[in-house]
């Protein structure tokens, strides 16, 4: 059986990645802070309480893992966070209070991979991909003239998927950025039009139509069309 690590998955794109991939017929290790998640088939599904912002967090679910199987297929990263409180012009935005939001949303992902990638070296699909957002694209944010924070945060992540890239080519390991579209999700919204479970089979295809296409370039929407920087 294929073995995947899904962080964030308790949220409403995150739980329903954690069902696409299991119908999809692979083990899936469900990692996020929520102490109540949803109920996933045991068999099919283990749940590991992380904290991606905290180190020795993350430190404990890669020994967890280490301690469960060999090997990991694919690592998908849906952590992420939009604080109410970002939504704020220049003069009023609190920049301290970005810190938090800075080390989940490009931090997280990166602790995650430092500190599981010999588990994906060692998988078949080697895959790793990581949930960004439009917000990233510096060509195409939305015109955005406030949220400093999560714009900002996943453009890092897109600049740190990047040199992962170049990085774990030599191991044969291929890196994904996907936004997942807008979601009717907490995050999101109730006019959002897209249902979490549109945009985890989405995903999850843009993932299956790219995964072995590099020349292509790594960062798209959850619908397969190419995203620019």
């Amino acid at each position: 059986m294929k073995q995947m690590l899904i962080t964030g998955a308790a949220g409403g794109v995150g739980s329903c990645l954690v069902r696409e991939y299991i119908d999809r017929g692979y083990h899936v290790y469900a990692a996020d802070i929520q102490s109540d998640p949803p109920e996933w088939p045991a068999e099919y599904c283990t749940y590991i309480r992380t904290d991606v912002s905290d180190t020795d967090s993350v430190h404990a679910l890669a020994e967890k893992l280490h301690e469960m199987t060999d090997h990991l297929d694919i690592i998908l990263n849906a952590s992420g966070v939009l604080y109410e409180k970002s939504e704020r012009r220049l003069e009023d935005f609190d920049i301290d209070a970005a810190l938090p939001m800075y080390s989940i949303n490009a931090l997280g992902p990166l602790r995650v991979v430092q500190c599981c990638v010999d588990l994906l070296r060692r998988g078949e699909d080697k895959l790793l991909v990581n949930i960004s957002s439009e917000a990233g694209s510096i060509t195409t944010h939305a015109d955005y003239i406030k949220r400093y924070d999560y714009c900002m945060s996943k453009c890092a992540l897109n600049m740190q998927s990047v040199i992962l890239q170049r990085y774990l080519s030599k191991d044969g390991i291929r890196v994904l950025l996907i936004h997942p579209g807008w979601v009717r999700t907490r995050m999101g919204g109730p006019e959002a039009p897209l249902s979490p479970e549109e945009s985890a089979r989405g995903v999850a295809l843009t993932v299956d139509a790219h995964r072995h296409d590099p020349e292509n370039g790594m960062y798209f929407d959850y619908d397969g069309s190419p995203r620019p920087w």
